[in-house]
């Protein structure tokens, strides 16, 4: 495979900006597809985590940049290696390492339930979407160094795209709220919701 530098759909974003992580800068850790690699498992070699970021970018994160422009879209993070994960607290097997996840906000003061809605809608294709935090409000560039903010994480993994729409969140209100619903809880998350109903935070 050629080097995702000359491989990926590049319409929006370089291979610097996927792989840049705040946190691995911070404590000087090298982030790169490859560092975790273990012999025998090659879904953590670096050409497979580089061709799993070529398609999530081809099928989910270009459609969305091209529907919301370039300027209204950022990128909170994307590939993390293991030391990076642990870091910012996430699940052991996080999609992120294997370059299967991205998540995602806008910039332009449009809350996430907007974009998550838009990826339900539009993508045809897309493993697992996450209505993340929603109570935590709108990203707001300015300030998205000192408040909390929601965003929206989506994976693509190929042949294992079943699209399932979860929200995650600490208010129990929002859970609640789906229960009507054919859904399940697990801890924070709910799975198999239908949309995002932004009018939940107004109530």
């Amino acid at each position: 495979m050629k080097n995702l530098k000359g491989n990926l759909p590049n319409l929006y974003y370089s291979y610097k900006n996927i792989i840049y992580s705040k946190t691995a800068q911070a404590n000087e850790i090298d982030n790169i597809p490859g560092s975790d690699r273990v012999w025998g498992k090659e879904d953590l070699s670096s050409d497979n985590i580089k061709l799993s970021l070529h398609r999530l970018f081809k099928y989910c994160i270009n459609p969305i940049t091209t529907a919301f422009g370039r300027y209204n879209v950022a990128l909170t993070s994307v590939y993390r290696n293991k030391e990076v994960n642990k870091i910012l607290g996430g699940v052991e097997n996080s999609q992120h390492i294997f370059g299967y996840a991205a998540d995602i906000v806008l910039t332009n003061n449009e809350p996430s339930s907007k974009l998550f809605n838009w990826c339900r809608f539009n993508l045809p294709e897309y493993h697992q979407l996450i209505w993340e935090y929603p109570e935590r409000g709108i990203y707001l560039p300015s300030e998205s160094e000192n408040l909390p903010f929601s965003w929206v994480h989506i994976s693509y993994i190929k042949g294992d795209n079943y699209k399932t729409n979860s929200v995650s969140s600490t208010d129990p209100k929002i859970h609640k709220a789906y229960e009507d619903e054919k859904t399940f809880n697990i801890d924070n998350f709910t799975h198999k919701i239908s949309t995002a109903n932004q009018l939940l935070l107004e109530e």
